[in-house]
């Protein structure tokens, strides 16, 4: 009988060991490129899901702030000429840049800055009717207001008060109904951010606002409004840039943490910020015109 494995040439009887570490290496070199390769899918993947919720978040809290500030001074002639008193001693606009002191005070007009503060808060006071929002379904029935709360009418309409806010975590209002309750409306908006177009103090009557300034600035009053009482001037503003700053309800961004880059966002001033924590931000934008009665055009 012939003897087979006499006639196997060596090089058939397996690998050397320069064949098994150069194969080891291959494997070793694509096993790699795969791992990066679904690392770098799974982290667009996920980036992606998050930008998108957070552009849901921006639109929802952008489109609330927008509406209730459009409403401010909102108080319609009646027949015999005359408006109705929103009960504020003359205030339908007031915000700080470090939030308020007290935000259960009843008047707007008795609201005062909290100098300690580092978050934006807005108020504002309109007139509605029973068209204007949701009713109550216990009688009597009343207007809810931001949160769901019934504010007891002044006849045949509602004096609404809304108090808007961001805690860190997500954009809240406290509503006329109960100003001592305070809910939260959109999750992940970290922070509100506005300026205010201000008509020119030197004409009566003016829609050419002389530019946009910060609450602070209105409130301490810059130079060219040092002659106007608060009242007079928050009564000035025309317009106003709404930004805010929503959040990723998840930490998608730790790979990227220790490299030398980090990732970076661009916040309300403009400022590229980098981010520590790998949760991602973004800053979104817009312009809303005040052109309720009251509102640009009260004289000195």
């Amino acid at each position: 009988m012939t003897n087979l494995y006499r006639m196997t040439p060596k090089y058939q009887l397996g690998f050397t060991l320069i064949e098994l570490l150069v194969a080891i290496a291959l494997g070793i070199v694509v096993i790699t490129v795969v791992v990066i390769s679904f690392l770098s899918t799974n982290l667009a993947s996920n980036t992606a899901q998050a930008q998108g919720r957070m552009n849901e978040d921006a639109q929802m809290a952008l489109e609330i702030l927008s509406q209730e500030i459009r409403k401010a001074g909102y108080n319609p002639l009646r027949s015999a000429g005359l408006v109705n008193d929103l009960g504020q001693n003359g205030w339908n606009l007031f915000a700080c840049d470090t939030g308020f002191k007290d935000s259960t005070t009843p008047l707007i007009s008795g609201l005062q800055c909290n100098n300690a503060g580092t978050n934006m808060e807005i108020a504002i006071a309109y007139e509605a009717d029973s068209y204007a929002g949701k009713m109550t379904n216990a009688a009597p029935a009343k207007l809810m207001d931001c949160i769901g709360n019934g504010i007891t009418s002044s006849g045949t309409y509602f004096i609404v008060q809304a108090r808007l806010a961001s805690n860190g975590k997500g954009l809240t209002c406290r509503g006329s109904g109960d100003l001592t309750q305070n809910q939260t409306l959109v999750d992940n908006i970290e922070s509100i951010n506005m300026s205010f177009a201000v008509s020119d103090p030197s004409k009566a009557i003016s829609s050419t606002p002389m530019g946009y300034l910060t609450a602070t600035q209105l409130n301490a009053p810059v130079a060219d409004l040092a002659g106007y009482t608060g009242v007079q001037r928050w009564n000035k503003v025309l317009a106003a840039r709404i930004c805010v700053v929503v959040r990723s309800e998840e930490k998608i961004l730790n790979g990227l943490l220790s490299s030398n880059a980090k990732p970076n966002y661009i916040n309300c001033a403009g400022d590229s910020v980098d981010i520590n924590d790998g949760v991602l931000r973004r800053a979104y934008r817009t312009t809303v015109l005040l052109r309720n009665h009251g509102v640009g055009y009260v004289d000195k």
